[in-house]
C-alpha cells in the first residue's frame, strides 16, 4: 500500500485484519464469509476504488470482497495467492515464481519502500579517515531450511577475511528471523577479530534504509528476496553470500540477478564492480498504470 501511495501519489488508508485460519487456508470460501467488521468498513461507507491485499493468507479476503461489491472495486492482489488467477483483476507476482496470466504482472524481485536518491545523508560522520562502511544484512530461519550455527560461524570468518585489508567499519542489520544463537556467534567472531563493527539496533533508532547513502559496500544473505531486491535498487556494490541449502526458485532469482550484473557471489572478498540497478519499482507501476489505466 505504502509503494502505491508513494509512487502514484493516490491517498490510502491501511486496515489491519487478521483472517481466520479456515480462510487463510480454504481462501475460496471467501465468497460465503460473513464478517461484521468488514461490512463495516468497506461496506457501510464509500467504497475505494482500489483494493490491495498481500500474501497468500489474504487472498481470501480478496474473494469475499469482490464476492460483495462485484465490479465497483478493483483487486490488486501482491504475491502469490496459491488459487485461480481470474478470481483477482490483477496480481503482482515475482517472475520467480513462475505464474504467469493475462491480469498477471511478473516482478523482478519484491517492490522496494524507497527511492535511494530520497534518502537522507544522516551519517556521514561514520565516514571518518576515509573509513569504508560495509553493511551486512543477515536474514534467518524461513519456510525452505533453517540456517545452523556452522553457516553463521562461515558467514563471519568469511567477512573478517574480506575486511582483512580494508579501513573499515563494519555495520550489521539482523532481521526478526535471525536466532538469538546465531546474533551471538557473529557478535562473538566480530569481537575477536574486528576492531571496528556495530550491531544495528532493531527498534525505531535503526538507521536503515539511510545509512544506505553512506555505505560502500554491502553483503546480504541468500535468504532474503526483500533484502537484496532493496540493495539491488541502490548503486552499491552488492555481494550475496549464499546458504548451502539455497536452491529452487531462489537460486533462480540470484541467477538472474547475477546474469544482469546486479550482484556477485560473495567469495572472501569486496570489490567495485560495474554494477547495474534493478529497477522494480518503476517498470512495475508503469505496467500497473496501464493496466488500471491511470
Amino acid at each position: 500500500m505504502y509503494f502505491f501511495s508513494k509512487f502514484t501519489k493516490k491517498k490510502y488508508e491501511i486496515i489491519n485484519y487478521s483472517p481466520p485460519y479456515f480462510l487463510q487456508k480454504l481462501p475460496l470460501l471467501g465468497k460465503f464469509y460473513i464478517s461484521k467488521s468488514l461490512e463495516k468498513t468497506f461496506l457501510d461507507k464509500t467504497t475505494p476504488k482500489y483494493v490491495i491485499t498481500c500474501g497468500k493468507r489474504m487472498a481470501g479476503i480478496s474473494i469475499y470482497l469482490k464476492s460483495k461489491l462485484k465490479n465497483k472495486i478493483k483487486i490488486l492482489h501482491i504475491q502469490n495467492p496459491g488459487i485461480a488467477k481470474f478470481c483477482f483483476d490483477m496480481l503482482l507476482i515475482p517472475e520467480h515464481d513462475h505464474v504467469s496470466g493475462t491480469n498477471v504482472i511478473n516482478t523482478k524481485g519484491a517492490l522496494t519502500f524507497f527511492k535511494y536518491d530520497e534518502l537522507k545523508n544522516r551519517y556521514e560522520f561514520l565516514k571518518q579517515d576515509n573509513t569504508k562502511l560495509v553493511l551486512l544484512m543477515v536474514g534467518g530461519e524461513n519456510k525452505r531450511y533453517s540456517p545452523h550455527g556452522i553457516d553463521y560461524l562461515n558467514l563471519s570468518m568469511k567477512v573478517i577475511k574480506s575486511l582483512k585489508n580494508f579501513n573499515a567499519k563494519l555495520l550489521v542489520s539482523v532481521s526478526r528471523r535471525t536466532p538469538k544463537k546465531a546474533i551471538r556467534i557473529i557478535d562473538k567472531s566480530f569481537a575477536k577479530y574486528l576492531k571496528n563493527y556495530e550491531i544495528l539496533p532493531m527498534s525505531e533508532n535503526n538507521p536503515y534504509p539511510d545509512i544506505l547513502n553512506n555505505i560502500d559496500y554491502a553483503i546480504v544473505t541468500s535468504d532474503s528476496v526483500n533484502m537484496i531486491s532493496e540493495i539491488s535498487t541502490t548503486p552499491i556494490p552488492l555481494f550475496i553470500h549464499k546458504f548451502p541449502k539455497e536452491s529452487g526458485k531462489i537460486l533462480y532469482f540470484l541467477n538472474d540477478l547475477q546474469n544482469l550484473g546486479i550482484i556477485k557471489i560473495f567469495e572472501n572478498e569486496l570489490f567495485q564492480f560495474n554494477k547495474k540497478q534493478l529497477n522494480t519499482n518503476k517498470t512495475t507501476l508503469l505496467k500497473v498504470n496501464k493496466f488500471l489505466g491511470l
